[in-house]
C-alpha cells in the first residue's frame, strides 16, 4: 500500500519531473466542470488518510476483524489502479484513463458495500477507515465528472447538443443524483459529501475567475454542492435521532411503573391518615362537611 501510495506520488511529479497538473486533461480552461488545479490538495488528505488505516490494520485487535480482511484487497487493488490513473493521464492516454477511472470508481463502490455490512466498532475506527475511504471515493466520483467532461471535449464530441452549458448541467445532475444516493447509506457518509463539495467549490471559483467563466455554471455548481451536503446531513441526523429514540425507550422500560392512587381514597380508608392530613388537607375536609351539612339541612 506504502509503495502504491509512492508510486502515484511520483508519477504525479511530486519528486521531480513533469507535473501532473500541467497535462492536457487537467486543464482548468478545457470544460465548464473543470476545477482549478489546488483542487489537486485533497490528495494529501486522502493520502495521509491512507496511511492512518495501514497502520490501525496492523493493530493486533484487527486481525480476526472480518471487516479488514475483506477491505484488504480492495485497498491494494484501488491503490494500484489509481497509479495506473496517474501514469495514462500523465502519458496523455486519454481513452485507457477513463476506463481505469471506471474500474477505480466501481471498486470503491465495492469498499463501501463492506464498510455499510460492518460498521465501525469505535469513534477512532471511523476516523481511520471510513473518512479516508469516503474521501478517496468523494474525490473518485467527482473526478469522473471533470475527466469524462475533459476526453469529450478533447474528442469534439457533440451528440444531440453542442451546447457546452447544457452538458455542465447534465453532468452535475449526475453527480447530485449518484452523489446523493451514496451519501444516504449507512449514517451518512459525510465524508463523500465533503470530497463532492470540494471539487464543486473549485469549479464555482474557476468559473467565476478563470476561463471559461460561467456565472450559471457556478450557481448550478453551488446548487449541487448544496443538496450533496444536505442529503448526507439529513441522513445523519435521522439516524441519530432514530438512534436516541430507541436507546430512550430501552432505558425507560426497565423503570418502575407510577403510582396514580388518588390520595384522597387512601385517606378515606384509613381515619388515622385523616387525622394526620396536612393543613390543606383540613380545610377541603372541612369544605366537604359544610357542603354536606347544607345539604341535609335542605
Amino acid at each position: 500500500m506504502i509503495g502504491a501510495l509512492v508510486g502515484t506520488a511520483s508519477a504525479a511529479g511530486i519528486f521531480g519531473g513533469p507535473e501532473i497538473w500541467t497535462r492536457e486533461l487537467l486543464r482548468p480552461d478545457l470544460t465548464l466542470v473543470s476545477p482549478s488545479p489546488y483542487s489537486m490538495l485533497i490528495w494529501a488528505l486522502i493520502a495521509l488518510g491512507m496511511v492512518g488505516y495501514v497502520v490501525h490494520q496492523w493493530l493486533p485487535g484487527q486481525m480476526d476483524s472480518p471487516r479488514h480482511r475483506r477491505l484488504g484487497w480492495v485497498v491494494i487493488a484501488a491503490l494500484l489502479l489509481n497509479l495506473a490513473l496517474a501514469l495514462t493521464i500523465q502519458a496523455e492516454l486519454h481513452a485507457p484513463t477513463l476506463v481505469v477511472h471506471g474500474l477505480l470508481l466501481i471498486l470503491l463502490l465495492v469498499s463501501l458495500r463492506w464498510l455499510n455490512r460492518w460498521s465501525a466498532a469505535t469513534r477512532l475506527e471511523g476516523t481511520l477507515v471510513d473518512v479516508p475511504f469516503g474521501l478517496f471515493l468523494g474525490w473518485t466520483g467527482f473526478t469522473a465528472l471533470s475527466h469524462t467532461a475533459a476526453v469529450l471535449s478533447l474528442s469534439d464530441f457533440s451528440w444531440l447538443t453542442e451546447s457546452d452549458f447544457t452538458w455542465a448541467l447534465v453532468g452535475l445532475g449526475v453527480v447530485v443524483v449518484v452523489g446523493s444516493t451514496v451519501c444516504s447509506m449507512d449514517r451518512g457518509r459525510i465524508a463523500v459529501a465533503l470530497a463532492l463539495v470540494w471539487g464543486l467549490g473549485w469549479i464555482i471559483v474557476e468559473r467565476l475567475i478563470g476561463e471559461p467563466g460561467s456565472l450559471p455554471v457556478a450557481a448550478a455548481a453551488a446548487l449541487a454542492a448544496f443538496l450533496v451536503l444536505i442529503t448526507a446531513g439529513s441522513r445523519r441526523h435521522r439516524v441519530d435521532h432514530s438512534y436516541r429514540r430507541a436507546l430512550r425507550r430501552y432505558q425507560t422500560a426497565n423503570l418502575p411503573p407510577i403510582d396514580l392512587i388518588d390520595d384522597d381514597d387512601e385517606y378515606e380508608n384509613d381515619p388515622e391518615t385523616l387525622d394526620n392530613r396536612p393543613e390543606t388537607g383540613h380545610r377541603d375536609t372541612d369544605r366537604r362537611d359544610s357542603a354536606h351539612q347544607v345539604s341535609k339541612n335542605d
